[in-house]
């Protein structure tokens, strides 16, 4: 699975992204518009162990180290 496409309303500014698989075709609309689809993607953790899952939407400066379980949470892989 490629990294995750976000999807912006020209309207009023609301953001969303799929993390699961889709078999047909996503097509988000908002404010009954057509949601537009970003040129950033987003990076997905996920919890070696329970599968949990995570979204960063907006990186920060620092160093994001995530844990669950009592683990480092692992990028999926796009």
């Amino acid at each position: 699975m490629a990294a995750p496409i976000v999807y912006h309303c020209p309207i009023c500014g609301a953001e969303v992204t799929m993390l699961g698989e889709c078999k047909g075709r996503f097509a988000p609309r908002c404010c009954g518009k057509d949601m537009l689809p970003q040129t950033r993607r987003v990076m997905v953790y996920f919890c070696p162990q329970c599968g949990a899952q995570i979204v960063v939407m907006t990186p920060g400066r620092g160093e994001f180290q995530p844990r669950c379980c009592g683990l480092d949470m692992l990028i999926k892989a796009a």
